[in-house]
């Protein structure tokens, strides 16, 4: 496998897909008709094995699935796809396209709990069966499905016996889930020599859907992006031309390759990750977004080892990398392959790009890799960027001229005052892209910042089951009559030809590249509190390493002063648990001090200017003081009253959390975790240790000071003196541990 070629017009022309129908699964076909035995992708899983499937493999596994699912009368289907990361996910989404059915992604439920955003989705789209691997399928409690989801059919795309490539009996499993094993006579097969003769259903045009696109918005208003096969296919090309990637050839001996853990229900993930190195007839290397943020390392190992010419991911990524990739572990790393890393999903920071061009140029990457751009679902993906990859475009502004709507770059400006945009390239292929006045809908000159609206071949068709009247959300219309823009909500300016984004109209708050809509973190706030809980309110606010959470809650009037560092942990615990984002700031008010719009809705945007101003008053304030804005550790619940009889439970509660940081946070594998190792043995480096002293004191609420740090050493150790310090037992952290009789 070898570096990316540039594209160059001089090459013999490749085929195309518009020659092939132009629908994605018909150019799958195409390729592994043309290049059965080339490998298409592979799973690095969380073993250190691999998993691959060559073209061939792929479409066989997905002609599969398609001659599997149940027949229903109604034209274009929609499955729901539930599967964990890993390779099955293709043979699904894949399935579906083939069949004529609409692949619905879905993000992967945490076992045994509640499923808010599947069941959001399910109801909003009453797809006709549940597509997923055996062990997810079993494990998911029909009870505790909306009624939209509860009684349909499951299809499992993989089983213990499958030989893909001869017919093989289909079997159901005693919780009726049909079991995917070999291609069935009706549709299709496979003969000795490997050809692929299975056809695409007569009704997949490129007027088709490819595929719903869950934004990750609200989940009480699901928003699926109808996303063409015209659009996908016209967005692909757009990334291809962009990357500066060229066709991969039937006579290529070695393919382009890239390597990506964003999840597969993510925009970028799914189509920049996926289905790109798979349109150019390359070969894409997947691994979770777990294995990539239990230990950073792995991605730029992994990009490394299979010499990748493409990866990317959010701001957030890059800046993990820097704070958490210490200089000793790069030795191996040879980067001088990665020619195309991409940077978006969130804004973007120049010091992340900077630091990180710095600290890994001496494992031969070049700043001149990187691809700053914008995108969103609802222009499929990609809607601006460079012209293949190049040092990055930064100007500084001034601002107050920001907020003022006229941004005046100052080159040599400096200090608070002044702030440093990176350009996100130039508008994509067949992509019309103006910055308009949000309410007289008039374009606007070069550097007035307004609103973003898109048009083109790769602007998707709508929202599933919203009317796109004259005036809709896909058909916003200039002050000059000329209409067929989507509105982004994104705010920026046009420079030199070049788009900088500078913020957003709406409200939505983008943490780690996922959306979170602050009236579903409002609404976990609130119910955690009780029904005497006042207003809440969440919003963006920058933090040390790009944005951050900050709540403001008005707690029920009689609440005592010594319950509200109690009350803080409560809410942290229960925005961990349900949206997997820890507040930085945590401001407990007097009910009424929210502000309100006379209508009765929270004036978010203002909460954020008095939070900024320090003109919040408050009755208690937390402010985390860990760095990191990474996938945090769910906190134990600790009485709220501890008294010494407590201290038993106390410990293992710690114990415990210690134990899951070191696994998520420093990358210590589960079976080395050993409750009498000093910390210092586990490799951690003084970035990782400070933030470790943060988080524990954070949680905890006990002041741990670098001679503490010093004098409890061990997990064992830590947890004692934590306990200690909470149940006023300070005999407790110089005890010995309770000694564990081991059954058997």
């Amino acid at each position: 496998m070898s570096a990316l070629r540039p594209a160059a017009d001089s090459r013999p022309p490749t085929p195309s897909p518009r020659d092939w129908g132009g629908t994605f699964p018909e150019w799958i076909r195409h390729r592994a008709s043309s290049h059965p035995d080339r490998t298409a992708v592979v799973f690095l899983d969380d073993r250190g094995g691999e998993q691959r499937w060559t073209y061939g493999e792929l479409w066989r596994r997905g002609c599969s699935v398609a001659d599997r699912l149940p027949p229903v009368a109604e034209p274009a289907p929609r499955g729901l796809l539930l599967f964990p990361p890993g390779i099955e996910f293709l043979a699904g989404f894949l399935g579906c396209q083939i069949a004529g059915w609409t692949p619905v992604p879905t993000c992967y439920p945490k076992p045994g709990r509640e499923m808010p955003r599947f069941d959001s989705v399910a109801t909003d789209c009453r797809p006709a069966a549940i597509l997923g691997d055996r062990a997810t399928l079993k494990a998911i409690d029909r009870e505790r499905l909306c009624e939209a989801a509860r009684t349909l059919p499951h299809v499992a795309t993989d089983a213990a016996d499958v030989d893909f490539g001869r017919e093989t009996p289909e079997a159901t499993d005693r919780h009726g889930t049909v079991q995917v094993s070999g291609l069935a006579s009706s549709g299709g097969s496979a003969n000795s020599g490997g050809e692929l003769v299975h056809g695409v259903a007569d009704s997949v045009t490129p007027d088709s859907l490819a595929l719903l696109q869950y934004t990750s918005g609200s989940t009480s208003e699901p928003k699926g992006v109808m996303v063409r096969h015209r659009n996908l296919m016209a967005n692909l090309n757009a990334i291809r031309r962009g990357f500066r990637v060229d066709w991969q050839s039937v006579d290529d001996q070695e393919t382009a390759t890239g390597v990506f853990w964003l999840p597969f229900f993510h925009d970028m993930g799914l189509i920049g990750g996926i289905l790109t190195p798979l349109y150019v007839g390359g070969c894409t290397v997947l691994m979770s977004p777990r294995m990539f943020l239990q230990r950073p390392l792995r991605w730029l190992q992994a990009i490394s080892d299979y010499s990748a010419a493409v990866s990317g991911a959010p701001n957030f990524a890059y800046q993990l990398c820097v704070d958490r990739i210490s200089p000793d572990q790069t030795d191996s790393l040879d980067l001088s392959c990665w020619k195309t890393a991409f940077c978006g999903a969130e804004p973007i920071l120049p010091r992340t790009l900077t630091d990180f061009a710095n600290r890994f140029s001496s494992c031969g990457f070049r700043e001149s890799s990187f691809y700053p751009c914008y995108g969103l679902a609802e222009a499929t993906l990609l809607a601006a960027g460079g012209d293949g990859p190049a040092e990055p475009k930064m100007i500084q502004v001034a601002r107050d001229s920001l907020r003022s709507g006229h941004a005046v770059i100052e080159p040599n400006g400096r200090g608070h005052g002044f702030q440093k945009l990176v350009s996100c390239g130039r508008p994509a292929t067949d992509t019309d892209l103006r910055v308009v006045d949000p309410e007289t809908h008039r374009p606007l000159a070069d550097r007035v910042v307004g609103e973003i609206w898109l048009r083109g071949a790769s602007v998707a068709a709508g929202y599933w089951g919203s009317s796109e009247s004259d005036g809709g959300p896909f058909d916003a219309r200039l002050d000059n009559g000329d209409r067929g823009y989507v509105r982004t909500g994104d705010l920026g300016f046009m420079h030199d030809g070049e788009l900088f984004v500078t913020g957003r109209r709406k409200e939505v708050i983008i943490l780690r590249g996922r959306n979170h809509f602050p009236q579903d973190i409002e609404a976990t706030m609130k119910t955690a509190i009780g029904p005497d809980a006042g207003q809440a309110a969440g919003f963006s606010v920058e933090g040390p390493r790009g944005e951050a959470l900050a709540v403001i809650v008005e707690v029920p009037r009689r609440t005592p002063d010594d319950e509200l560092p109690e009350l803080v942990r409560t809410i942290r615990r229960v925005v961990i648990e349900d949206h997997e984002v820890d507040p930085r700031h945590v401001l407990l008010v007097r009910q009424g001090t929210i502000p309100m719009t006379s209508s009765g809705k929270i004036r978010r945007n203002r909460c954020r200017e008095l939070f900024d101003a320090g003109e919040i008053g408050h009755k208690y304030r937390y402010d985390r003081s860990s760095g990191s804005e990474q996938t945090p550790i769910a906190i134990p619940s600790l009485p709220s009253y501890p008294t010494r009889d407590d201290g038993p439970t106390i410990v293992a509660a710690v114990e415990g959390w210690l134990s899951e940081w070191l696994v998520v946070r420093a990358g210590v594998a589960p079976e080395t975790v050993d409750f009498d190792k000093p910390f210092a043995d586990y490799g951690l480096d003084s970035m990782t240790a400070v933030e470790l002293s943060g988080e524990l004191e954070d949680w905890s609420g006990v002041e741990l000071t670098p001679m503490i740090a010093i004098s409890y050493p061990t997990v064992s150790a830590m947890s004692r003196y934590i306990a200690g310090e909470l149940v006023g037992d300070p005999d407790l952290a110089s005890a010995e541990p309770p000694v564990v009789e081991q059954a058997g």
